[in-house]
């Protein structure tokens, strides 16, 4: 399952006489994150079908049993969760990961996490985790948490879209202020489950554990800064 859970991508802030680049890493060992392939020479359905079947293999290798036209059926949500990811991140950098613990299940959430190392993407992460949840879900709980990558401030809330027929999301979003290192990291999930709520937080909270980032000067040669003092992803 690691080839294809590991994610790390790069931002690089480019001001006078100076580079920095921000590289994060997330290594969840919990079965069935998949990371999202934001290359949109990769075909998006062909893709995620391959993934449903690799995982569908898995079960089928350990004994169990597959219904394998669920499989395909189940692999649409994932291509649709893949171009939805494309457009999001396109521009913004950062990587994503779907959950995908039953292959013949369509997924039940996934998230993207975006590291940035400029003032202003401080400044805008900042005041989305200070007003603008609240402001779409005057209801939205808040949490201050310290996680390895640094403390950190957690948002779990719900949006019911205006549009009819367009089902409420739940969210849960993390905004880590890395020790030692410039910028923020922004960690943003999302699922219309609302009945498994309580699960699918868990499960995005375990996955922030696991989150590492760093510094990196290229005339430094190594990091500047890291947040990671080691384990999964470090």
């Amino acid at each position: 399952m690691g080839r294809l859970m590991r994610g790390r991508r790069r931002r690089e802030q480019q001001p006078t006489g100076d580079v920095v680049t921000l590289e994060v890493s997330a290594d969840d060992p919990t079965p069935g994150w998949v990371l999202v392939p934001l290359d949109d020479e990769v075909p998006a359905h062909e893709w995620a079908l391959a993934v449903h079947r690799f995982l569908a293999e898995e079960v089928e290798l350990a004994g169990g049993t597959v219904d394998h036209d669920a499989v395909t059926r189940a692999a649409q949500r994932l291509a649709d969760v893949t171009v939805q990811a494309r457009d999001l991140l396109r521009g913004r950098g950062g990587f994503a990961h779907a959950w995908v613990p039953d292959p013949a299940e369509p997924l039940p959430l996934w998230l993207d996490v975006v590291a940035r190392p400029e003032d202003g993407f401080t400044e805008w992460a900042e005041r989305l985790f200070a007003e603008g949840f609240a402001q779409a879900d005057p209801h939205c709980e808040v949490t201050d948490v310290d996680l390895p990558a640094g403390p950190s401030v957690r948002v779990r809330s719900v949006v019911v879209p205006d549009e009819p027929g367009v089902p409420a999301t739940e969210a849960v979003d993390v905004l880590v202020r890395p020790p030692g290192v410039p910028g923020r990291v922004v960690l943003s999930s999302r699922w219309v489950d609302l009945a498994r709520g309580d699960e699918l937080a868990a499960v995005v909270d375990r996955y922030a554990r696991t989150v590492r980032v760093r510094a990196v000067r290229p005339q430094d040669g190594d990091a500047a800064g890291s947040s990671s003092a080691g384990g999964p992803g470090a």
